[in-house]
């Protein structure tokens, strides 16, 4: 990931929360790279941190969560090659300490998503369920597929599938979630995390399924730059959207 769209002479944190709202809808999007401090010559092995929250500010319950949209920003590179892959099927069908042993070698990276449940007879709670992200395919092209497992006394397990594509434009790597109907069956997401991060070896040399420089000028700490856009997309229209701006300081 080639980052660096303006130059600091001093470089500052600016890994903040962005905020969209719609109506009473409002959504959180966080995000960053770690480390902070790469080489300003060379790509780096990172891990890439997305998240964000739906909340509405009367309380009510938001429209169900069909989408969730990542894009990097078009310098990114998310490299695959040599990996393994796990099925779709097979992760909708085994438990996530099943995935672990089964598929570990395919696995890029991990999470939570936290949702807002509703039992007959027990009112409404929070549910937060371990998230296990690996590397797939989904209609023919790249994909990370994020396994969900929810706990007691709601155990469910389901796959959000997000097909990785490449685009023009600023962003030129999207990861599209498209969340199952099971996940909002008996209540509504409401927060999730997500890792990646992987390094691995292909024919001996060492690999990152995320992988990152800070190209400043030399004479320059560091560069801003646009880092990703996240959306949401609800059912019945509503979407919710933000681009989150970070910095990075060079090094070398």
């Amino acid at each position: 990931m080639v980052i660096g769209i303006a130059v600091t002479s001093a470089v500052a944190s600016t890994a903040v929360a962005e905020r969209d709202r719609q109506g009473v809808l409002e959504g959180v999007f966080t995000g960053d790279i770690a480390p902070q401090k790469l080489p300003r010559h060379e790509s780096a092995p990172v891990t890439v941190q997305m998240g964000g929250k739906i909340v509405t500010t009367d309380r009510s319950e938001p429209p169900k969560l069909e989408k969730i949209i990542l894009e990097i920003n078009r310098h990114g590179r998310l490299e695959n090659k040599g990996l393994p892959t796990c099925s779709l099927a097979k992760l909708n069908s085994i438990s996530s300490a099943q995935a672990k042993k089964t598929c570990s070698k395919a696995m890029v990276g991990h999470g939570s998503v936290t949702s807002r449940v509703y039992l007959p007879g027990q009112g409404a709670f929070a549910s937060t369920g371990d998230l296990l992200a690996f590397n797939g395919r989904l209609h023919g092209r790249p994909a990370v597929l994020a396994q969900v497992s929810s706990k007691a006394p709601l155990p469910l397990t389901y796959v959000i599938a997000f097909e990785v594509k490449k685009q023009g434009g600023t962003f030129g790597t999207a990861l599209i979630g498209t969340l199952p109907p099971i996940a909002s069956e008996y209540g509504y997401i409401s927060a999730f995390s997500l890792a990646l991060s992987r390094r691995y070896t292909l024919h001996g040399q060492k690999r990152s399924f995320a992988s990152a420089s800070c190209p400043a000028p030399d004479g320059f700490p560091g560069a801003v730059f646009p880092f990703a856009k996240a959306r949401y997309e609800f059912a019945g229209g509503a979407s919710l959207g933000a681009t989150l701006v970070r910095d990075c300081k060079a090094s070398g």
